[in-house]
């Protein structure tokens, strides 16, 4: 947790990470202590159809998750539903709905329904723009990287849907499984008044968080402008609609300030930043006009 300038109180935390319960390799009291000790203050264990149960402890939140897996074919759709924070567990079976009865069932147990990793499962997003109640969806995935994978980004699809006008707010998770090196990685930090899954819940549901691997930053508007003050980083980049502008992006030894001009035809940017270690951070978009 770090305290801002505006004393907000930012927490630290994974919302996707496996045990042993279903494919990963360590027992979720090690996963639990892996994380505790690497300086996060919050995690879920989101197990393949298995709900894991809320804790709190003394400086350190466990919310309730579970990923719901649909599809093994990516010609038919493959879609991996994130439930967080769920009242009590929904008893799905696997294959008894589709994606779209999960998301719902996930929302009728009090839960948020975060799209993970679309770019390792390809989804499709004028497919995925046709559902309802996607309260996220992953921009990075540690695991679905190198050399465990090989799409651990979904910038393109994000910019994709943000562009036809579904603007989802952006996670990053590690998704860890082996625990060789993909554990503690990619996380988002979250302004909340507390520690606990009510508060975290209300947070997420905001939108007062964003994705890192290390960056901290603030992103505001002023009139056309958007400005972007960070710690210290090497690149900064805007994303929006428009194809080409000069002004896009920032480079330099340690630059904590950027700055871009709204340009007429964009209706939506968002914000990567890049430090010297090769870290990013990653806003959600951001809706330009109404």
């Amino acid at each position: 947790m770090f305290v801002d300038s505006k004393d907000n109180h930012w927490y630290k935390g994974n919302l996707h990470t496996h045990t042993t319960r279903s494919d990963g390799r360590r027992q979720p009291q090690e996963v639990i202590n892996c994380y505790r000790s690497a300086g996060y203050d919050f995690l879920a264990l989101t197990d393949h159809w298995i709900v894991s149960q809320a804790e709190e402890q003394q400086d350190f939140l466990l919310i309730s998750g579970c990923e719901y897996d649909i599809g093994s074919c990516v010609q038919e759709e493959i879609y991996h539903i994130l439930a967080l924070g769920m009242r009590e567990d929904p008893c799905l079976e696997r294959g008894a709905l589709d994606v779209q009865g999960v998301i719902d069932a996930v929302h009728g147990h009090g839960g948020l329904a975060v799209l993970a990793h679309p770019a390792w499962s390809l989804n499709r997003p004028e497919h995925v723009k046709a559902l309802t109640g996607l309260d996220g969806t992953e921009i990075y995935n540690t695991v679905s990287g190198f050399p465990w994978n090989c799409r651990a980004y979904s910038g393109g699809f994000i910019d994709q849907m943000a562009a036809e006008g579904a603007l989802l707010p952006c996670l990053a998770g590690d998704d860890a499984h082996f625990y060789q090196g993909e554990e503690t990685r990619s996380f988002i930090y979250v302004k909340s008044e507390a520690l606990t899954e009510k508060a975290i819940l209300a947070a997420l549901r905001r939108g007062d968080f964003y994705a890192t691997q290390g960056p901290r930053f603030e992103l505001t508007r002023a009139g056309d402008r958007l400005l972007v003050a960070s710690t210290p980083v090497q690149r900064v980049a805007f994303f929006t609609d428009t194809v080409y502008v000069p002004d896009r992006t920032a480079e330099g030894d340690g630059i904590t300030r950027a700055e871009y001009r709204i340009k007429a035809g964009d209706t939506f940017v968002r914000v990567e930043l890049f430090d010297r270690d090769g870290h990013m951070a990653w806003s959600s978009p951001l809706k330009l006009h109404d």
